[in-house]
């Protein structure tokens, strides 16, 4: 049986991912995309999926505003996707609720929907409705009052390997780009992840006030700047304060400058 699937995530470059994997499924028709809440709540209501891979943070809102917001005839199965987010993961698990962890790997979607498609074959909609937003209401109540408070500054990456690693957010100095990669450095460590800079940033939650470019490949926290010197090259080296020395452009180092200036 072949299933339609909507993928929902405000990350141009996310929603490339999927559609791609999706591309390669036989028994799967991508049926559309959607870059926000409000796009996805008329997307879902007008193409009716029967799956949605629908993101948890977007500027918008959330994947459990979208579902709160559906007709009440519209109960799509759906998998949310996350990046690295531990409360959200504990939740899901306990509520026996589809995940999947960013950067998506083809082989943990293949398996989510196929379980996805088992529970629409064994479900009717009427109770797939009820179950449904039972379990996103226990999932916004805990989200929103737990979820902030503990284990805020709390990140659970997946890195290459599959391997799980807790950091917390305000451990990391620096990002920089490396290919199709982004590496997050900490003082004592640095994690490759996929995507680039900027989707790291939404992914991640990290606040853009708290970090400032210095290379078109490299994001500086900072805090982290323990001082800037001219350079030769007519740009400036930053060190950190554990030491690392990082090199910015002319262009770069004049928006650092003033950005420094313009906090004391």
């Amino acid at each position: 049986m072949t299933i339609s699937v909507l993928t929902v995530d405000d990350e141009p470059l996310a929603l490339r991912r999927l559609e791609l994997i999706l591309a390669k499924l036989a028994d799967v028709e991508h049926v559309g995309s959607a870059s926000g809440c409000r796009d996805a709540i008329e997307k879902i209501a007008d193409l009716r999926p029967d799956i949605v891979l629908l993101d948890i943070k977007m500027r918008d809102g959330t994947g459990f505003d979208v579902l709160n917001r559906l007709p009440e005839d519209c109960a799509p199965g759906v998998i949310f996707t996350t990046a690295f987010d531990h409360f959200a993961v504990r939740a899901f698990e306990a509520h026996a609720i589809d995940y999947i962890l960013k950067p998506i790997e083809p082989s943990r979607l293949r398996a989510a929907l196929d379980r996805s498609r088992d529970r629409l074959a064994a479900v009717d909609a009427s109770e797939q409705i009820a179950q449904m937003r039972a379990v996103i209401d226990d999932l916004r109540a805990g989200y929103h009052e737990q979820g902030v408070q503990q284990g805020d500054d709390e990140l659970w990456l997946r890195g290459t390997a599959g391997v799980l690693t807790c950091i917390r957010r305000g451990d990391i100095d620096m990002i920089t780009a490396e290919d199709d990669y982004v590496r997050l450095h900490t003082a004592s460590a640095s994690y490759l992840l996929r995507g680039s800079i900027k989707a790291a940033q939404a992914d991640l939650d990290l606040a853009e006030e708290e970090f400032v470019r210095v290379h078109r490949r490299a994001l500086l926290r900072r805090s982290s700047i323990a001082s800037v010197r001219r350079s030769t090259e007519k740009g400036v080296r930053v060190i950190l304060r554990n030491g690392t020395d990082v090199g910015a452009g002319r262009v770069y180092a004049k928006k650092l400058l003033r950005s420094l200036a313009a906090v004391g």
